[in-house]
């Protein structure tokens, strides 16, 4: 996600990350609470929950992928007036980056829950933060910087499955050949594991699986998350297709608490 002298990708740039106004930050207040971060303090790790949206007030915070696995790159440091955050901080999934204060930092911490009440009621804030949600993902996807990294034989018709499971889910990924890339073979080596094995599976909270399933791959990176079996729903809806999101849609519009259950895209 480097910055390009390309108009068209600074314009990108300033959607992604964009410098909030001292009034949108007097509008969003109601919204989260203020907390202060250390220098050098971790405030979010990689494959673990976030505390919401966080929103920069003073100080800096460093935007890392790769810590979980020894290989730690910056890719943005937030200021005052940014915030951190992306799709995931929307629906309270797992951060696929580590986040740690540069300086000591102010900030205001904004819970899932609230972020979605935030984009209903302060619209114009909302749509700009929602576009700046999105372009990060979309640059996440296309950079393959974060998320979950599959290593095997790019031929293998395992390796194809899981990339393809996670492409359709939306999730950031990164496949590494196991015949010709050097950091494959150094993790190979790094985990012990057998070339029978492969492909391998690393998750974002440093989780290493062995050919897993989609099922098994989807709640280590936190796509699925137990279903509460002491919980009634009103309606349950198999297929998250067109006409069953639309029905899922209607349903909850209606004050039913719903449920859509998918075999194929996790999260639906």
């Amino acid at each position: 996600m480097s910055q390009s002298a390309n108009p068209t990708s600074i314009a990108r740039r300033d959607q992604m990350f964009p410098a909030l106004a001292e009034a949108d930050l007097d509008r969003m207040g109601r919204f989260g609470e203020a907390v202060s971060y250390a220098t050098g303090e971790q405030i979010v790790k990689a494959g673990e929950l976030a505390p919401g949206l966080i929103v920069v007030l003073s100080g800096k915070v460093d935007i890392i992928q790769g810590g979980s696995f020894g290989r730690r790159e910056t890719i943005v440091t937030h200021g005052a007036g940014n915030f951190v955050g992306e799709l995931a901080q929307l629906s309270a999934r797992p951060s696929l980056v580590d986040v740690e204060a540069v300086e000591p930092v102010e900030a205001l911490v904004i819970p899932s829950q609230r972020l979605r009440d935030l984009m209903v009621q302060e619209a114009n804030l909302g749509e700009r933060i929602m576009r700046a949600l999105i372009l990060r993902r979309v640059g996440l996807l296309e950079s393959g910087t974060a998320g979950p990294i599959i290593v095997g034989p790019v031929d293998s018709g395992d390796v194809l499955r899981l990339q393809s499971f996670l492409a359709r889910s939306g999730q950031p990924h990164r496949v590494l050949d196991s015949a010709t890339d050097p950091c494959a073979k150094t993790l190979i080596e790094r985990f012990h594991v057998d070339i029978h094995h492969l492909p391998i599976v690393l998750c974002p909270n440093g989780k290493l699986l062995l050919n897993p399933g989609e099922n098994e791959l989807a709640r280590c990176i936190g796509l699925v998350r137990p279903i509460d079996s002491g919980k009634l729903y009103d309606v349950a809806i198999v297929g998250a297709g067109p006409a069953g999101l639309a029905a899922a849609v209607y349903a909850a519009s209606e004050g039913l608490s719903t449920i859509v259950l998918d075999c194929r895209a996790f999260g639906g």
